[in-house]
């Protein structure tokens, strides 16, 4: 079996760099180039979502009343010996800033995404020059390790 290509690596990444970017300039469209159509997405605040435009529209009507910097740190990336499918495991701080009443103040999350990411071989958009092709999330489950400040920035007005 090869070793896998070592452009797919950065490739995974851009990926889910593309999340963070796609939530903090509230661009949700741009979610449709991180998850595949059918992605299993198991979030804290909305539970098990199937489907892209459904991930879509809970994590728009979730961030609606902030606005927010979400950054990825320590991360760990496997892809499978055949090439076509990866796993990894990402933490994430995400800081999300009342707006209104709420102005001035802020919670902090802390936690992890753990994603399996699919190969799709043609060529898009998004594929990194030497890579095997574009890599998008089909299943992530994230998890809350601590969270501070004042939840109310959530809710909005």
């Amino acid at each position: 079996m090869p070793a896998p290509n070592p452009l797919d690596y950065p490739a995974i990444s851009n990926t889910l760099a593309r999340y963070c970017l796609a939530l903090d300039t509230k661009d949700f469209a741009l979610l449709h180039r991180v998850f595949t159509p059918d992605v299993h997405a198991i979030y804290p605040f909305g539970g098990h979502i199937q489907g892209v435009q459904p991930v879509a529209d809970a994590i728009q009507k979730r961030l609606a009343p902030i606005s927010s910097q979400h950054a990825l740190t320590t991360q760990h990336l496997a892809i499978a010996a055949d090439g076509r499918s990866a796993e990894a495991t990402t933490y994430f701080t995400g800081i999300h800033f009342g707006q209104g009443k709420w102005a001035g103040q802020q919670v902090t999350a802390w936690g992890k995404y753990v994603d399996t990411l699919t190969l799709f071989p043609e060529s898009g958009v998004d594929v990194l020059p030497g890579s095997s092709g574009q890599w998008l999330v089909s299943r992530r489950e994230v998890g809350f390790m601590a969270r501070m400040g004042e939840e109310g920035v959530m809710e909005g007005e």
